[in-house]
């Protein structure tokens, strides 16, 4: 099952991209599952939940990237929003709580609001050891040593806030076509990630469009 487990949609203001738009980007470039993760809101992802029931080969897994007083945690698989601001600890119980899984995004971006140094010893599900909006491979580099080194499961992700950009990293599971597989399978490492970083023109034609909106 080929995943993008992080993409943005226009639940999240810093995205251009539509739930149903997403979902047939996601089934024109061939994924099988996606998670549509908007900043401390589940409404894109279960409005994506909702527009998927129109489309076949496709899965939607609603989530949200939550933000805890230290960073940004992404829960899949949940259905209720996570509140805002509460330690990495509590996030994590919380996002578990609702059923869902805790995956560490772009830990060491402190500009993007990653957990930096507080994901060392965090109790997390998964970690982004590829994010496509890393400038950089610096950041993913040292997501991958800590995985290694903590045995953690890892993930690959777009990070998407545009269409264009959807599928850039996905991580690949060893999982049978149902939401609770693909989250069991996570949890239990059957992944492999893949990609490239989102490339640097589009990511600046973005900002600028973005800038242009706001005028």
């Amino acid at each position: 099952m080929i995943l993008d487990p992080h993409i943005h949609s226009t639940y999240s203001k810093d995205s251009t991209a539509k739930p149903r738009d997403i979902i047939k980007r996601a089934i024109t470039i061939g994924l099988d599952v996606i998670a549509v993760a908007d900043h401390d809101t589940t409404k894109g992802g279960l409005t994506a939940l909702k527009e998927s029931k129109d489309f076949k080969d496709i899965l939607v897994i609603p989530a949200a990237e939550v933000t805890s007083s230290k960073g940004h945690i992404v829960a899949l698989g949940i259905r209720e929003d996570v509140e805002r601001g509460m330690s990495p600890e509590e996030t994590v119980e919380a996002i578990r709580d609702l059923g869902g899984i805790a995956v560490a995004a772009h830990p060491f971006v402190r500009y993007r609001d990653g957990l930096c140094d507080h994901v060392k010893k965090l109790d997390i599900d998964a970690i982004e050891t590829m994010n496509s909006r890393y400038v950089f491979g610096y950041s993913n580099w040292r997501a991958k040593n800590l995985a290694v080194k903590r045995e953690l499961p890892q993930v690959g992700s777009s990070d998407a806030h545009f269409l264009g950009a959807i599928g850039s990293c996905i991580t690949d599971v060893d999982s049978d076509p149902s939401e609770g597989a693909v989250l069991d399978a996570i949890k239990a490492g059957k992944t492999n990630v893949f990609g490239d970083r989102t490339p640097l023109p589009l990511i600046v034609k973005e900002v600028i469009n973005k800038k242009i909106k706001k005028l």
